[in-house]
């Protein structure tokens, strides 16, 4: 079910696409969450919808940001990155500079890699004939940023498009759970013990909460 975000419901994870003008972010983002293709679209500001879908046999809420066309000033990626769990990196394999303007995204996502997953599309996949950036460009790029890499057809098909989405959502769950076991205090609590009787020429009594000699 795609709604329009109008209330507050609890996310499993939030996805926000980023990239050059005309590479197909708007027609990517309707064709996961309608399954139809549109061509044309009136991307004059932000849109973020929530959408119901079943990832891995488990019924998931996402909330995914189709950018307005100001989407690629510094301000704007920074607070995109902010706000996502993951982030759709889109160029058009037809289209040069576009591969270029995700290259130079980075450096300005690059503050919130800690918390934010990405992936790397290549959209258009359907003209081969006018081919630009190859496909193992897009994959090296990809293998240097150590995230997945997909090359995709909007217009043509919903499996590939599916199959990033579903990909990034694995990849931001894996994430929020290490994020998650790194906060707990146990294992913090457990670190400082092993150090203190490792250095300490006496035996310590710890008690699970405090630490005294």
């Amino acid at each position: 079910m795609l709604t329009r975000r109008d209330s507050y419901k609890q996310t499993d994870a939030k996805f926000a696409l980023l990239g050059a003008r005309n590479v197909g972010k708007s027609a990517i983002a309707v064709r996961f969450l309608t399954k139809r293709f549109i061509g044309e679209y009136d991307s004059t500001q932000d849109s973020t919808y929530q959408f119901n879908s079943t990832i891995d046999d488990d019924q998931v809420n996402l909330e995914v940001l189709d950018p307005g066309p100001e989407s690629v000033s510094e301000p704007s990626i920074g607070s995109r990155a902010l706000w996502a769990d993951g982030l759709l990196l889109v160029y058009s394999i037809t289209d040069r500079k576009s591969f270029k303007v995700v290259q130079d995204l980075l450096q300005f996502i690059d503050p919130f890699k800690q918390k934010t997953v990405i992936i790397v599309i290549g959209n258009k996949s359907d003209l081969e004939h006018e081919r630009q950036v190859s496909e193992g460009e897009g994959a090296s790029l990809a293998e240097k940023l150590k995230c997945s890499f997909f090359e995709c057809s909007a217009s043509e098909g919903y499996q590939k498009v599916a199959e990033a989405f579903h990909e990034l959502y694995r990849e931001v769950i894996k994430r929020k759970k290490e994020r998650r076991i790194s906060l707990s205090p146990r294992p913090l609590r457990n670190a400082i013990g092993k150090i203190l009787r490792r250095n300490s020429s006496k035996n310590l009594l710890l008690n699970p909460g405090t630490l005294s000699t």
